[in-house]
């Protein structure tokens, strides 16, 4: 995630400036046979630090008259399609500095998260600069996700783009359909890769280039038609194992701010490789111990690294940056089911804020409308805003992990074991009411769950901080002995 601030330029340095933790976003990918259920994964935390309020919505479909000229506040312009699907996102609620749509379905079943930023080095800057006003973050959602029917196809849109008009960015980015994951990474203006994910291997990954070797002819890549020439002509070309490699060549060295995420997420889903932290170059797809659930994903984008030396909640790991940021907007976790209709997708479990004491709700793909809380624009805290009463739940639980925070994450955490062990339930009835009735009648169902889920969530999440609050501005006289605990979940634990 990068955001621009007055200019090109002034973004730029923003973006090289990772150490602060400013600028980041961490993803993940899973196939088929990775998963305990089968479904595909693509997840990603949208990480800024300060405050930033995100909206989620739901874009209707468009016909238009003629195709419509599009322009971002960079100056990227583009011709799209007479026709828009409708699609769903997660949008910056202040768009100065550009829409962000960031991640979402189309009515055609496929879903695109977009992006984790990552820079190049400086020769490939040298030699194939970053084009002031090409593709961005800020767009990149907006012009493709509504044109395509397929996750390859996904990719073959930005590639054309890119071709054409250039890159004003680095980024990593991820399409998903009913069959398979596309990983993509933009290097410089002109020049990216992508590759179909392994069907048995995730991947982790920070804000840095991890592609190995590339085929830019094999049937399962797609990339620049100079992706190897370029470094090959002007001298820079690296190899590993013998082997042109992607991101040696055109990335940065890889720092600890990034090395930490991917070493901590693959100790954590594969423990018993025991990956050095110094190792020189990371796999990026690798095998898990054990099939990853949806809870396992959760779990990943809420680590601090608790059970190692490098524990980010200890006073002197103060610098080291947690998959489990608390500078998060959003984090979310999709899931293509195979056993869901095409035109549904599959289910985005959401948690607004950073994950750590929010909560992942689930929403189908194809929902039309969601509820007034996820589209409050208010730029200051606002409690009918889903984002600012997360966020203010987040703060300050933050504020003493043992004593604010413990219970919180508990109660969410249980919470969503409920949600997701119902979701089997309820993925049959959208089904069942999919063939009996058709795909809009399955799309008001589905509509009408998320939002019956969305407003008791809301409620509960509404009655925390109202709880929170007044236990943290007691315990400031050292009142209070005992941790928080929420009154929801004393009222569990007696029914129990």
């Amino acid at each position: 995630m990068k955001k621009r601030i007055t200019s090109f330029l002034l973004s730029l340095a923003c973006v090289f400036s990772l150490a602060g933790g400013s600028y980041a976003c961490t993803g993940f990918v899973a196939g088929k046979n990775a998963t305990d259920d089968g479904s595909l994964i693509i997840a990603r935390t949208e990480d800024l630090s300060g405050a930033k309020n995100k909206n989620f919505k739901v874009y209707p479909r468009k016909v238009n008259q003629a195709p419509v000229k599009f322009k971002d506040a960079i100056g990227f312009e583009i011709e799209l399609p007479k026709v828009s699907a409708k699609y769903t996102a997660i949008a910056d609620s202040e768009q100065s500095e550009g829409i962000y749509d960031e991640v979402g379905f189309n009515e055609y079943g496929v879903s695109m998260s977009a992006t984790v930023s990552a820079g190049e080095n400086e020769l490939v800057d040298k030699f194939d600069p970053l084009v002031e006003n090409g593709l961005s973050e800020a767009s990149i959602t907006t012009v493709v996700l509504p044109y395509i029917k397929s996750a390859k196809e996904g990719v073959q849109k930005v590639a054309s783009i890119v071709d054409k008009q250039g890159s004003a960015e680095g980024n990593i980015l991820y399409f998903a359909d009913d069959k398979e994951i596309w990983y993509m990474e933009i290097y410089s203006g002109h020049q990216y890769a992508a590759v179909k994910v392994p069907d048995d291997k995730y991947a982790v990954m920070g804000n840095h280039f991890m592609l190995g070797y590339v085929d830019p002819k094999g049937k399962d890549s797609i990339a620049s038609k100079d992706l190897i020439n370029l470094p090959q002509q002007k001298g820079f070309l690296k190899q590993n194992d013998g082997k042109f490699h992607a991101a040696l060549t055109y990335g940065e060295e890889m720092g600890d701010y990034d090395r930490v995420r991917v070493w901590g997420g693959q100790n954590k889903l594969s423990p018993s490789n025991k990956v050095d932290y110094n190792k020189p170059v990371f796999e990026l797809f690798r095998k898990a111990d054990k099939k990853i659930s949806v809870k396992d994903v959760m779990e990943l984008q809420r680590y601090r690294y608790e059970d190692t030396a490098k524990n980010a909640n200890l006073p002197e790991n103060s610098k080291v940056r947690a998959i489990g940021a608390t500078t998060s907007m959003e984090c979310h976790v999709i899931q293509m089911k195979k056993d869901l209709p095409k035109e549904v997708g599959g289910v985005m479990w959401l948690a607004i804020a950073n994950a750590e004491h929010s909560v992942y709700l689930p929403f189908f793909g194809n929902i039309n409308s969601t509820i007034e809380q996820y589209t409050n624009d208010a730029q200051q805290f606002d409690q009918n805003s889903f984002y600012w009463l997360m966020r203010g739940i987040n703060v300050l639980s933050a504020q003493d992990r043992a004593k604010f925070g413990k219970n919180v994450r508990a109660y969410w955490s249980d919470y969503e074991n409920k949600l997701i062990a119902n979701q089997k339930a309820v993925d049959a009835e959208l089904v069942k009411v999919y063939k009996e009735k058709g795909k809009d009648a399955a799309a008001k169902y589905a509509t009408e769950i998320s939002e019956k889920t969305s407003k008791e969530t809301f409620d509960i999440a509404t009655n925390i901080y109202s709880e929170l609050m007044t236990y943290v501005a007691k315990n400031d006289g050292k009142v209070q002995k005992d941790p928080f605990m929420p009154s929801y979940m004393k009222k569990d634990a007696k029914t129990k």
